[in-house]
């Protein structure tokens, strides 16, 4: 691995921290597509991101510790859990697949979802149904094992709460701590000693991905909901954008 590769990997993740610091999601919707522009494989990018997440989420829970809604949380990791294993095993034995033709339908999906929230106008709701919330977080565990985009079916979710943004931000950094852990046994259990270096690279940059949260925190804490809410779907519609394109970037 070349030095400036290195040094563009620390340039992305670092990045990428500071986006999910501001707005509570962001950093694999970023930085796989990115990681994979630069060079890396699919797998060699999840594996790559894993452990900064991890400290990051951390980071970014610990700091807004006095808003996390710890039932609604814990729920939602109940749900994710079930979801992320299935989309590990996914991962496992869709190898005969285009795993980018996967990422595209992904990205055309919530392409839709940006779209609806723009033109249907769906206000916040005092309670969002059971149902609903097991179908966002299952599918976000889902997501998360099988591609590491776990974050837009529980951000669509949270768009719906009459929720602070400081609260909405304080949720999505707990629910994506929480789903780290089990993230990285089952990809270490599975590829863990081909792809052992990359988890250590995510290892070593983890203290720049933790002061890129920090930083990003103290930027969000100027964040209404309002503007968050705008950010929240220009992102989307970005990772839709991102997600259709990206088996063009290393071509």
């Amino acid at each position: 691995m070349s030095i400036w590769l290195v040094v563009t990997i620390g340039i992305i993740l670092f990045a990428c921290s500071t986006i999910q610091g501001i707005v509570g999601f962001a950093f694999n919707i970023f930085a796989i597509p990115l990681l994979i522009w630069s060079g890396l494989g699919l797998s060699e990018a999840i594996s790559l991101t894993t452990i900064p997440i991890f400290f990051q989420s951390f980071t970014s829970t610990y700091k807004l510790r006095e808003h996390v809604l710890w039932r609604e949380v814990m729920l939602a990791t109940i749900y994710r859990y079930v979801g992320i294993p299935i989309g590990i095993f996914l991962l496992i034995y869709v190898t005969a697949f285009d795993k980018s033709a996967v990422k595209q339908v992904v990205g055309v999906a919530i392409l839709l979802v940006v779209l609806s929230q723009l033109y249907l106008k769906i206000e916040p709701k005092e309670r969002v149904s059971s149902l609903w919330t097991f179908i966002a977080f299952f599918s976000s565990g889902l997501t998360l094992g099988l591609i590491s985009m776990g974050g837009p079916p529980a951000i669509i979710w949270v768009m719906a709460q009459k929720w602070s943004a400081i609260t909405t931000r304080a949720f999505l950094s707990a629910i994506f701590f929480l789903a780290s852990p089990l993230q990285v046994i089952l990809l270490y259990y599975n590829f863990g000693d081909k792809l052992l270096n990359f988890f250590l690279l995510g290892l070593a940059f983890s203290p720049l991905v933790i002061i890129g949260t920090l930083w990003g925190v103290k930027i969000g804490a100027y964040l209404d909901r309002e503007r968050l809410r705008k950010i929240i779907l220009f992102l989307l519609f970005i990772t839709s954008v991102v997600s259709i394109v990206s088996p063009y970037l290393r071509s």
